[in-house]
């Protein structure tokens, strides 16, 4: 079953696609990209590498439908820094000085320092966690700093609060700010697993926080400007199934 659409009037045949798949799913063939059949996990690098837009994945029913494909299908960001005026925009409609809210942006090499903690708590739980052994073994395959888990986004914005309710108040306002913005992002789950697992390591991060971390999103401009939108949650989700 084929799980992606490929324009070939658009694909140029740069192998981005191909080099980042972790199953050998894509192949260059006559300057084009072509899919194999050889297995897709879902995980949509191929889509978040493509310079060109040529790419995309096939919805699944739902019945059948994988844990990455629910989650980072439609993640495509830029790769352009979100300003700080911006980013105090978002803040300031989150409720950021209500006293209900704590928040902080990671980026740059604090943000790379964070996430190799993040995946070095993951690999630490592969046997609980099965998926992750492919992406730690590409991961180290490849050789790349930026995890996988970050999609393209260059900063990750947490939300601190006594109540889930709350944190879902505050992203449903940072949905609605952010399309005034061309700002979008989805919340991680990788991030918030890494949490469950290990909260003390990861709050060691925020030693100022007063409040427990309920919501990590990666954020970023969007590529394409006819979809600049958050993925809305309804329910808190992660690799373990805890709501």
């Amino acid at each position: 079953m084929n799980h992606l659409k490929i324009d070939l009037d658009k694909c140029i045949g740069c192998g981005k696609c191909a080099k980042m798949c972790m199953k050998d799913n894509i192949v260059i063939e006559d300057r084009k990209a072509k899919e194999t059949g050889n297995g897709c996990l879902e995980c949509s690098h191929c889509v978040s590498s493509c310079p060109k837009g040529a790419i995309e994945l096939i919805p699944v029913e739902k019945e059948n439908e994988s844990l990455f494909s629910t989650i980072k299908k439609d993640k495509m960001f830029d790769g352009s820094m979100i300003s700080d005026s911006d980013l105090q925009e978002l803040a300031q409609a989150m409720g950021h000085g209500s006293g209900k809210y704590e928040f902080s942006v990671f980026q740059g090499e604090l943000l790379d320092d964070f996430m190799n903690t993040v995946w070095q708590i993951m690999r630490e739980k592969e046997s609980e966690v099965v998926l992750m052994r492919d992406f730690g073994a590409f991961r180290d395959d490849m050789g790349i700093l930026q995890p996988p888990a970050v999609w393209e986004g260059q900063q990750v914005l947490f939300i601190f609060t006594d109540t889930k309710e709350n944190a879902l108040i505050a992203s449903e306002r940072m949905v609605r700010k952010g399309l005034s913005l061309r700002i979008r992002g989805f919340h991680s789950n990788l991030i918030m697993s890494a949490y469950l697992f290990n909260k003390d390591r990861i709050m060691e991060y925020f030693p100022d926080s007063k409040k427990p971390l309920q919501m990590a999103y990666v954020i970023g401009h969007a590529r394409r400007l006819i979809e600049p939108v958050f993925k809305p949650m309804n329910k808190f989700k992660g690799f373990l199934g805890k709501d």
